[in-house]
């Protein structure tokens, strides 16, 4: 068994894993806006916290545990996590404190890869040995697979594919540039403005708000937003499909919830588009099986 921690851009879970990749026990919170202001310290009582009330509910003991691994967005740097610009943190050093307090190995690997492992080990890509993980959250990260081999290069994590630019001089992104993907294509970035077209009142959390996408999604005022939505989405994807050719594209994040509404219209943008420099029969889209316990399972799966 192993420890596996996710670090989202609004949440933290820490779950216990067995070897078969079921999560035993899990603890989830929500990071608030408030949070932030001491966000590094938020993040690390809180991963002890929920790792000792997991130990004390499964009756085990610390020394029944492999090691704990971590799932987070930025760049993982001798096992130091950098520059995530969803938590406006340019440093967190996480591993030290809980190697101390639990005397076990710490293992950090960038979220959307710890995700890929997980789907790629037991869930939608399984089957397929050149694959792509595409994460749609609270921004947008990705893994690519080839040869069942998790593609890394020796400097920096790279796969960066929230930060592909696919419009010259468009939104501003936190990370400094303008046109970045995920300004485009994220959840949050999508939420953000169906929230606005419908006028929906800032106290819908966010499952209330994708409720409401699933609710209006043929409406005449979301349709302008779902079409760009589809769009740039569909560029993305291509873009790395031309890049990698992989037999699968798996796409997870809270975009699961509205996958079935969203993956049939890609398809056909890209089809009908002619995006794709090698034509294909057909092209699989699918979503994560694992949802939003995919960080978790594959940071309890690093290698």
């Amino acid at each position: 068994m192993n420890i596996g921690i996710d670090i989202g851009g609004s949440h933290i879970g820490v779950g216990l894993v067995g070897s078969s990749g079921k999560i035993i026990n899990k603890k989830e919170v929500d990071i608030l806006p408030e949070d932030k202001k001491n966000i590094d310290k938020k993040i690390i009582t809180t991963v002890e916290k929920f790792i000792k009330q997991i130990l004390k509910e499964q009756d085990i003991t610390i020394k029944e545990i492999g090691y704990i691994g971590i799932a987070s967005p930025g760049m993982i740097e001798n096992n130091c996590i950098y520059n995530v610009v969803n938590l406006d943190l340019e440093k967190l050093d996480i591993a030290k404190p809980l190697e101390k307090e639990f005397k076990l190995e710490v293992k950090i690997k960038n979220d959307a890869k710890c995700a890929g492992i997980a789907e790629s080990m037991y869930g939608s890509t399984k089957t397929a040995q050149d694959n792509i993980y595409l994460c749609l959250g609270t921004g947008i990260g990705g893994a690519a697979f080839l040869s069942n081999k998790l593609v890394e290069p020796r400097y920096r994590s790279g796969m960066e594919f929230g930060h592909m630019i696919i419009q010259k001089d468009g939104r501003e992104c936190k990370c400094g540039s303008k046109g970045c993907f995920e300004t485009y294509c994220s959840m949050k970035s999508l939420k953000r403005q169906i929230a606005e077209t419908l006028e929906l009142p800032n106290s819908l959390s966010g499952t209330e708000i994708v409720n409401e996408i699933r609710k209006h999604f043929n409406d005449l005022r979301v349709e302008p937003v779902i079409k760009d939505y589809v769009q740039y989405l569909a560029i993305g994807i291509a873009n790395l499909v031309n890049i990698f050719e992989p037999e699968i594209v798996c796409i997870g994040g809270s975009f699961v919830f509205i996958s079935d509404l969203v993956i049939p219209k890609v398809k056909e943008e890209i089809k009908n588009k002619k995006l794709l420099f090698n034509e294909r029969k057909e092209l699989k889209i699918v979503p994560a099986m694992l949802g939003n316990d995919a960080g978790i399972i594959g940071a309890a799966s690093i290698l």
